[in-house]
């Protein structure tokens, strides 16, 4: 059996729709640090955010309290380097390097896997 078998458990039954296939879904949602920043991305009005107030909502939330200037940067950087450039290789967002501007129109498939997912 091979990879292109439409019979596979392994095929790829979401490539005729656009969708993320579940499996990149689940691995781009390993993160907890992508989680909190796609759940703030979710329940965001707006669809277009700076990186730094980005890394601010991710900091404030994975400590619950304000972390200063020198975590919000670490945690920035972290997101500049890693986690949004994969977002966005996976079409999940838009990230312009350049501007740190990040825009998020949503996604349904990701949506769905995070209600399903409970943080640490």
């Amino acid at each position: 059996m091979t990879s292109e078998d439409d019979t596979s458990p392994m095929a790829d039954a979401d490539s005729d729709t656009g969708l993320l296939p579940d499996a990149e879904c689940i691995d781009l949602l390993s993160s907890n640090r992508r989680r909190i920043l796609l759940r703030a991305l979710c329940d965001a009005e707006e669809r277009e955010h700076s990186l730094e107030a980005l890394a601010a909502t991710v900091a404030q939330t994975e400590q619950g309290t304000d972390l200063g200037d020198v975590a919000t940067h670490r945690i920035g950087v972290s997101l500049h380097h890693v986690h949004l450039p994969r977002l966005d290789d996976a079409d999940v967002l838009d990230y312009d390097r350049e501007t740190n501007t990040v825009r998020f129109y949503g996604s349904d498939r990701i949506e769905t896997w995070l209600a399903t997912m409970h943080d640490d």
